[in-house]
């Protein structure tokens, strides 16, 4: 199919004309020619992909591309997808040879690609098998589960469950084989269940031995007995810590349990232990080596960061095991017998197209190419990657959707590329990871993530995984939701010059309950990261911290941001710059949260010069000058400091902000350092302000329990009346722009 065919006739038709004929028609037919010939010089070439048409594939249609180009047409060129469930076997790669290409939708209908093999509803039977069915721990549900022979349909790969964790994620592991169902992932058989109220979750501080809480452990025990953890179990007693994991001689550890499910595990050797055993972010997926249920005792196959039960934070262990054939009594629970290719589950109500992911590399992968645009594609299901975009400009991926990817949704390291309009959820790790720029000069990537919904991410990599993580220099993260997910709601490490503006983003962190923020800097090992810009956001339904500049990040500017229900779970305010400094936090609105702001005083390790003596010598003593890194203020005044206070307790400042707290009462930090010097009545205009450094310079700020002027607080409309009182309390307070938070009701060029 050729759309330049058109335009071809016509030119050809006028042409045929006689000259004279122009000259007497005249001129404009001259320029009517001259815009016809020109319309035939830009017009795209189209290529059609369907499920039954000439090109079935995206591969074909690129392969067609290429043979065109050859033949001499010139970019750009449109491949038009029409509606279908496509199977890719391999990844679709596009270099520089393809730079031009669009993959467009076609209008009204809806392209599927999914990176798994297909499974027939017609293929499940009933369970027959009677040593299967005499080893399930709930026997009545044996005649609900449907097993399939894989290998019978030609399905033999899996991958293979393998170790991994927080600092302990191996280069280049391929994530195995996951079931999903309606674009929905199943869950593979485990104990607990999902959401089961265990009472073998003990909510007490965990201790290496018996002794009474004190100082720190005690505020730690207040949040403990404020959350849940349904679906996981804790341990009771660690009989040996096995280790770390750095040391190679070393061995998994072993530890106590209250129940003995155990004894209804035939093959203990292949149970996983998904959980945090260690510091409260340290979170492992480690194999179960043996047990003893008589003892109550349970020994890993693989150490752990530091030892079970051993870290900087150890605060509530808790875990579930799964991959246990036995434990399958839940609908959407499924287990893959490795051995025999057989895949039993227990169907859910819901149903849909039944994929085993099987593709082992990224579907999309992007290579020293520009000008690549997809449109409108759904990208469904992959043991790695949804798309990979390197060294390469001018990428768009525009109202797709990109789901059940186990390793990453999108992964950028390139230049203006564009992720926008599209919902990327159910992702196994990150959602979007940009990076990109030049750090020796500060050279924008200009990438942008606008406009999207992101949620259920970091269920296969539970510990420091975002929503949109970004490295690199000159990124742009506005108007998104991100939502519903283990961890982080956006990180940044290693970044330079992002602004994260008009963003949505609540209900997260789910799993990690004493840790972390939903918007989280760690950038302290390189005070150089600077142009750090959070504006214009709306946090909300967040248990921990909002904005949480952590181990020394420097420079983060907070302002013109609505917090709501913030930190109210772990006492804990929505913003908390723990240990570094130079923040400016200013012009924010806080409602029914405990607190206001927090500056935190992290313990004074001589470590941290490693790093940060790289930096002096780099741009101190003036030679900053010579740098592109002239620019920030800020980081010239670091560059000044002589004595090792000003490193480990630097200055920030914050003014102009609001806390309202009108069915809260505020939470005051009893080892807040204004209290231990004995000058807390000083604070006492704002109590919601926390100081732990002794060098905040606070001022300016509203901490009350009289509405500030919202439009309509009881139904969460919070937006600002002109004749608002806040414009009154507080001097040169500006609007919030409440009502352009979140995503946008059309989608964005």
């Amino acid at each position: 199919m050729d759309q330049t065919k058109p335009a071809f006739i016509e030119i050809y038709i006028l042409l045929r004309f006689p000259a004279a004929m122009y000259v007497s028609l005249g001129m404009k037919y001259i320029l009517l020619i001259g815009l016809l010939i020109s319309a035939f010089a830009q017009a795209e070439s189209v290529v059609e992909v369907s499920p039954s048409g000439e090109f079935q594939s995206l591969e074909a249609a690129r392969d067609e591309v290429r043979r065109l180009k050859k033949a001499g047409q010139n970019p750009p060129f449109k491949v038009v997808v029409r509606g279908g469930d496509y199977v890719m076997e391999e990844g679709l790669f596009l270099g520089k040879v393809d730079s031009g290409i669009s993959f467009v939708a076609a209008d009204g209908e809806k392209p599927r690609f999914f990176g798994g093999k297909i499974i027939e509803p017609a293929w499940f039977k009933p369970l027959q098998d009677r040593r299967f069915l005499s080893r399930l721990v709930d026997p009545k549900v044996g005649k609900r589960i449907r097993v399939v022979d894989l290998k019978k349909h030609g399905i033999t790969d899996y991958g293979q469950i393998s170790h991994h964790g927080w600092s302990n994620e191996p280069k280049d592991r391929v994530p195995p084989a996951s079931l999903n169902i309606g674009g929905q992932r199943m869950t593979l058989a485990r104990w607990p269940n999902a959401g089961e109220e265990s009472p073998y979750m003990v909510y007490q501080h965990y201790l290496p031995e018996e002794r009474p809480l004190r100082g720190y452990e005690l505020k730690v025990q207040e949040i403990i007995e404020k959350v849940r953890l349904p679906g996981e179990v804790t341990l009771s007693n660690v009989i040996d810590p096995g280790g770390s994991i750095r040391n190679k001689e070393s061995h998994g550890g072993t530890f106590e349990v209250a129940f003995d499910r155990m004894k209804y595990w035939n093959e203990a050797e292949n149970v996983w232990l998904d959980g945090v055993l260690g510091s409260t972010w340290e979170w492992t997926y480690n194999r179960v080596a043996s047990v003893d249920a008589a003892k109550k005792q349970i020994t890993l196959a693989y150490p752990e960061l530091g030892g079970v039960g051993v870290g900087a934070s150890v605060r509530l262990p808790h875990f579930y095991f799964e991959n246990i054939p036995e434990e399958i009594d839940q609908p959407g629970e499924y287990y893959i017998d490795r051995n025999n290719g057989l895949l039993y589950l227990y169907p859910p109500k819901d149903r849909g197209v039944i994929v085993l992911s099987s593709l082992a590399e990224p579907m999309v992968v992007i290579a020293n190419a520009n000008t690549i645009r997809f449109q409108g594609l759904e990208f469904d299901t992959g043991r790695n990657l949804g798309l990979k975009i390197s060294k390469s400009s001018d990428v768009v991926v525009d109202q797709c959707r990109v789901a059940n990817f186990t390793a990453g949704g999108v992964d950028v390291d390139a230049e203006k590329v564009r992720i926008i309009n599209s919902h990327i959820h159910g992702i196994g790790a990150f959602g979007v990871r940009l990076r990109g720029g030049k750090i020796a000069t500060l050279e924008p990537a200009d990438n942008e993530v606008v406009n999207c919904q992101i949620h259920d991410f970091g269920w296969e990599q539970k510990s420091q995984q975002a929503g949109v993580c970004a490295y690199g220099v000159g990124h742009r993260i506005a108007h998104n939701e991100i939502h519903d997910a283990t961890h982080f709601g956006i990180l940044l490490r290693k970044a330079n010059d992002v602004v994260i503006e008009f963003n949505e983003i609540h209900s997260l962190p789910k799993y990690h309950k004493f840790d972390g923020g939903s918007l989280y800097v760690g950038t302290g090992e390189q005070p150089q990261c600077r142009g750090l810009v959070v504006r214009n956001n709306y946090f909300h339904d967040v248990p921990t911290i909002g904005v949480y500049p952590d181990n020394f990040s420097w420079g983060v500017e907070v302002s013109h941001n609505l917090f709501h229900n913030v930190g109210v779970k772990a006492g804990r305010p929505p913003i908390y710059n723990n240990g570094g400094g130079e923040g400016r936090i200013f012009n924010n609105i806080a409602v029914d949260c405990v607190q206001l702001y927090g500056q935190g005083a992290r313990p004074k390790e001589e470590r941290w010069f490693d790093y940060w003596n790289q930096t002096l010598e780099r741009y101190g003593d003036g030679k900053v000058k010579e740098t592109a890194y002239n620019k920030y203020d800020d980081f010239k005044a670091w560059l000044t400091k002589k004595e090792k206070e000003e490193f480990f307790r630097p200055r920030s400042d914050i003014w102009n902000n609001v806390l309202y707290h009108p069915h809260h009462e505020i939470h005051i930090d009893a080892s807040s350092l204004a209290l231990q010097q004995g000058i807390f009545q000083k604070r006492m205009k704002e109590p919601g302000v926390i100081d732990h450094s002794g060098n905040l310079r606070s001022k300016g700020n509203w901490i009350t329990q009289e509405d500030p002027g919202f439009v309509d607080y009881a139904n969460g409309n919070f937006m600002l009346r002109k004749d608002a009182t806040v414009f009154k309390q507080v001097k040169g307070f500006e609007p919030i722009p409440f009502d352009q938070m979140g995503r946008l009701e059309k989608p964005v060029l």
